[in-house]
């Protein structure tokens, strides 16, 4: 460990810094990356918490796994368009960082890749991006405005919780696949649009999101999961589509302010607890029996 380094300047004939090469340099402040590396090597450069400012050249073409992982001072970072691949974590827990550009030759943004900058306030994903990995956002509490582009395919799981200051979004149309808890703990989102394409709305996908007023259920979706919309104390409007077979176990429990919703003919199961702590009054198709509402509506 580097403990007493402040700064230093890396010589022009070094092509890779390697694997922990500056990892726990706490003094760190400042360095100068020369235009002949081309890769950073996992944890090149974590636990820098004094390190400010760093500038990659466009010589790089891979960023490590954990390469800035808790570099708590870096407030800015600019990732040349060079880079292809960024690794998992590669800049959780930059807690200073406000502002950061993914080039357009990033096609997936990986395992918590981003998660914990708590600083970071929007970000632009770029239309080459096709998945967003399991928390690759998670707990960026200061996070208000995220695009996410028509060529996103897949949102892993956790991607987007806990990103308290997120008040709306829309997932576009093109994702087929939305994970588990995706938006779960956004307490200040009161908007959201879902994608026409899910099949299932996965188990806690929206869960705590206790601003999240009202949202549309699309067409096509045949199931909702488990916990789902479990503790939406402010959601009083919902619309089930028809098409809709199955609502999961304590999907909508403890949304207080819900007090009439439409059970569509479709429907084949409502599990455990789907409605359990809602003051509703449920508008159920004439065929469905009173044992399966006793244990929707608890």
């Amino acid at each position: 460990q580097c403990s007493s380094l402040t700064n230093i300047k890396i010589p022009n004939s070094i092509t890779k810094i390697g694997n922990e090469s500056f990892s726990f340099c706490k003094l760190l402040t400042n360095i100068t990356i020369p235009n002949s590396v081309t890769e950073i090597g996992y944890t090149a450069f974590s636990m820098c918490s004094s390190l400010i400012n760093i500038t990659i050249p466009n010589t790089v073409t891979s960023i490590g796994y954990g390469a800035f992982l808790e570099c708590s001072s870096l407030t800015n970072i600019t990732i040349p368009n060079s880079v292809t691949s960024i690794g998992f974590g590669a800049f959780s827990g930059c807690s200073s960082l406000t502002n950061i550009t993914i080039p357009n030759s990033i096609t997936k943004i990986e395992y918590k890749t981003f998660s914990e900058c708590s600083s970071l306030t929007n970000i632009m994903i770029p239309n080459s991006v096709t998945e967003i990995g399991y928390g690759a956002f998670s707990d960026c509490s200061s996070l208000t405005n995220i695009i996410i582009p028509v060529s996103v395919t897949e949102i892993g799981e956790a991607a987007f919780s806990n990103c308290l200051s997120l008040e709306y979004i829309t997932i576009p149309n093109n994702v087929l696949k939305l994970g588990k808890s995706a938006f779960s703990g956004c307490s200040y989102l009161r908007n959201a649009i879902i994608s026409n394409s899910l099949k299932e709305i996965c188990d806690y996908t929206f869960s705590d999101c206790s601003s999240l007023n009202h949202i549309r259920i699309p067409k096509g979706v045949t199931k909702i999961g488990n916990y789902v919309f479990s503790g939406c104390l402010s959601l009083s409007q919902i619309i089930l589509p028809h098409g809709l077979f199955e609502i999961g176990r304590y999907a909508f429990s403890d949304c207080h302010q819900l007090t009439v919703i439409e059970i569509p003919r479709s429907i084949i199961k409502i599990r455990l607890g789907a409605f359990k702590r809602c003051p509703l009054r449920p508008l159920v198709p004439p065929f469905f029996s009173r044992s399966d509402l006793k244990r929707g509506f608890p």
